[in-house]
């Protein structure tokens, strides 16, 4: 993480330039009030996270954010407030909880224009968001290369396909969301170069995650055209792909951030793994021991938090040969011998 102590003489000032070589931040900042204790109390600590909509319980990234929160008010007894929002309210929400907390946290390519106009405003209160980069003197930002472990789950989807076609479906046609396919189209061509790839998308904005009418239309045209696999980035929208596989044979789904092969059996294949729960543990862990410092770092493969996950009821639906040929394209890509392209 992006945290560093507070340094006070020539030895430590040594140690700090290490380790921000290492930790990858391109700006860095003491963000400890001067008066500020070696560690704060618990009980005055304050934290907010900011939803980026209203996706509690739709088995995405929102729950990963969640369960994150709830391990840090449990095993740290922090206060942590949390609140849903929608595009009329990020700035508010974002004021809201700047005005009663020290610390701010959210995720989503479309929170960094709110972060970007609001932190200004509150200089004393760090913000920090995943899966964008603000650079601001009181922001600390998480990006993860996706398209590494997306090319992984493109690879088990061009291995395990018996058509020769496998889909894919996007919820909103925007940068971010390019490079989750960008990824998986180049570990499905790694694999098997023949594989036809159709695409599709929800919308071209962030309301195409919330729309599993539409998913599930969009997944039942691929899988009638032929795909047997469909990756699916779409978070709500894509539960429409998972009815859609449901009703037809020998079809199948990867999903993301959360293990959902108990509400789709025989069906979920895979899933993409982003560790934003322990990040989100880590930060609040730094703030409260005033190690949080502002700037931007990458996270991937190689730092173990992007990955494939197996959920445990469909293991059998993919063999040990497929995943020793995973394997080996991850330490590829870890040791640098393969590199993954971030636009499609």
């Amino acid at each position: 993480m992006n945290y560093l102590n507070v340094l006070k003489n020539a030895t430590f000032l040594g140690i700090a330039i290490f380790l921000i070589y290492t930790c990858g931040c391109e700006k860095i900042q003491d963000m400890r009030p001067p008066d500020q204790p070696e560690m704060m109390d618990a009980a005055s600590i304050r934290v907010s996270v900011v939803y980026p909509g209203e996706c509690l319980g739709d088995s995405s990234y929102c729950d990963v954010l969640f369960n994150g929160a709830q391990k840090a008010k449990t095993e740290l007894g922090v206060d942590i407030t949390e609140m849903e929002s929608s595009p009329e309210t990020w700035d508010m929400r974002l004021q809201e909880a700047a005005q009663t907390s020290g610390l701010v946290i959210t995720s989503g390519y479309q929170m960094a224009a709110p972060i970007s106009r609001v932190a200004p405003g509150f200089p004393e209160v760090i913000f920090v968001i995943f899966d964008a980069a603000v650079e601001l003197p009181n922001v600390v930002s998480f990006t993860h290369r996706v398209n590494e472990g997306t090319f992984l789950l493109g690879a088990i989807a061009g291995l395990k396909t018996e058509t020769g076609k496998v889909g894919y479906l996007g919820g909103a046609d925007v940068p971010l969301i390019h490079e989750f396919e960008a990824g998986y189209v180049a570990g499905v061509k790694a694999v098997n170069p023949d594989a036809e790839i159709i695409k599709g998308y929800v919308a071209d904005n962030e309301q195409g995650f919330y729309q599993p009418e539409v998913g599930g239309t969009i997944a039942l045209t691929q899988y009638g055209l032929g795909v047997d696999v469909i990756y699916t980035m779409a978070d709500q929208s894509g539960f429409g792909a998972i009815e859609a596989a449901k009703l037809a044979e020998g079809r199948y789904v990867i999903w993301n951030y959360i293990d959902i092969t108990d509400l789709a059996p025989g069906v979920v294949l895979s899933g993409l793994r982003v560790g934003i729960d322990d990040s989100v543990y880590d930060v609040i862990q730094a703030f409260a021991a005033g190690d949080l410092m502002a700037g931007v770092r990458s996270l991937g493969l190689a730092e173990g938090t992007v990955g494939y996950m197996l959920g445990e009821g469909n293991k059998d639906l993919l063999s040990e040969e497929l995943l020793e040929k995973v394997e080996a394209l991850k330490a590829g890509i870890i040791a640098g011998e393969i590199t993954v392209p971030t636009t499609p």
